[in-house]
């Protein structure tokens, strides 16, 4: 599949930058070993990180063709599960029309997410944040397909959905209420309609609440960031933001949706110029509202953290994408209106795969020529490395070794006297 060649290529091109110095280091002086990996869980969280995508993180780290196989495999599951989603069953290789929804899901998200390429390319932010929403779609997977169309679960589904919701639940802060929302949602309705209560659907929801308490009373978070989440309320903290800066919060997730407005043009073209198309399922428009809801409500969450950034509204973002691929193809009566679909959502996701390929090509071959000189040094050199030529955006992070501090550590680990950028190349004329 050429999209997995794509995140095949730029994962193995993927250079070492900020955070990820930290967790290489860690792997040059510890082995590991089932037992170093629940030390890792247990100390994040009782005194430094206590996502569960922290340790993933440091786990991707490990030497030798892990990060390479696993982590393009991954993401290509995030995206078959939100496509799975969307459909509200399994996805068929047979069907064009399952094609088509996930190319469309696929290139909303990936236009809309404004860090796409750092998202999947950048390990800290792969397991802290991707890593997550992966986690908590594919709980929540087996609700939406219960909703859609009813099923029996075996006994040992109980047990899977208790764990996997305690993993997902311990994902990320400002995530929990939405996909507990969701799955009471989706149990409710499955009730409303007469389905007797299943032990999975007890068992997954009670693990996601377990996890998101475990997350969000974690002794870790006295450590993070200098102990900032424990200096304010969450209260406190929203009224001392400020109504405009709390309303900036909210209208950077429509902003960013706004990368989606081709979609939704096509979408009232399709239903102006054509018959009507066919009354979806009431479920399916009650899921294009949950999911809608949900989006908005994880980053109604972020008016109570201590920290911002692009980075934080990739699960909002997803939700989002899910919900506005359900949307269109509910005005798809037409087939020229699919034809327009498939092109758009085609050009997008290859203009989006070029650009990615492009940029970790050149930042790969960068990232490459530093590690060797800080390994080939000599202990106590001054080295000179090269710098990135990509700015900070959507498809890279930028230069990381403008931050003195970083040099200054990094020269310390690799026993170095001093780490020092190449001059920037005069401007062209």
């Amino acid at each position: 599949m050429p999209l997995w060649l794509v995140l095949l290529l730029c994962v193995h091109w993927e250079p070492v930058v900020r955070d990820g110095w930290g967790n290489l280091n860690f792997h040059r002086w510890a082995k590991l070993d089932l037992e170093a990996t629940w030390r890792l869980v247990r100390d994040g969280w009782r005194g430094s990180n206590p996502r569960l995508g922290q340790t993933v993180t440091t786990l991707l780290y490990a030497p030798g063709p892990y990060h390479v196989i696993v982590t393009p495999l991954l993401e290509l599951g995030l995206f078959l599960v939100m496509t799975a989603i969307a459909l509200g069953r399994r996805p068929s290789i047979k069907l064009a029309d399952d094609a088509l929804v996930f190319v469309t899901v696929t290139a909303v998200f990936a236009l809309c997410t404004p860090q796409f390429g750092p998202m999947l390319f950048y390990r800290p932010f792969m397991g802290n944040y991707t890593f997550g929403l992966l986690l908590n779609l594919l709980w929540l997977v087996p609700y939406r397909f219960h909703a859609a169309a009813p099923r029996s679960y075996r006994i040992w589904w109980a047990p899977l959905l208790l764990v996997l919701g305690v993993a997902a639940g311990m994902c990320n802060e400002h995530t929990g209420p939405a996909f507990i929302g969701l799955g009471a949602l989706a149990v409710g309705w499955s009730l409303r309609r007469g389905d007797r209560l299943q032990p999975w659907m007890i068992a997954g929801l009670v693990g996601l609440i377990a996890g998101y308490v475990l997350l969000m009373l974690a002794p870790g978070h006295d450590a993070r960031y200098g102990g900032l989440a424990k200096q304010a309320g969450l209260l406190e903290r929203i009224t001392e933001r400020g109504v405009i800066d709390n309303l900036q919060i909210v209208g950077m997730l429509a902003l960013y949706c706004a990368w989606a407005i081709p979609w939704i043009v096509l979408g009232f073209l399709a239903r102006r110029g054509s018959a009507p198309a066919p009354a979806a399922p009431s479920v399916q428009r009650s899921a294009l509202i949950a999911l809608a809801l949900a989006g908005l409500l994880a980053t109604l969450a972020l008016l109570a953290s201590p920290k911002l950034g692009p980075r934080l509204y990739v699960h909002s973002i997803g939700l989002v994408s899910i919900a506005l691929t359900i949307w269109v193809f509910e005005q798809l009566a037409a087939p020229w209106a699919r034809r327009v679909l498939a092109v758009l959502s085609s050009v997008v996701l290859a203009y989006v795969s070029v650009r990615c390929v492009y940029t970790y090509r050149t930042v790969g071959d960068i990232g490459a020529q530093r590690m060797a000189i800080i390994q080939q040094a000599a202990p106590g050199a001054h080295i000179v490395v090269p710098r990135y030529p990509r700015i900070p955006g959507k498809w890279f992070l930028g230069e990381d070794f403008g931050a003195e501090n970083l040099r200054i550590s990094t020269a310390a680990d690799y026993g170095l006297g001093s780490i020092e950028l190449a001059a920037e190349p005069p401007p062209k004329r």
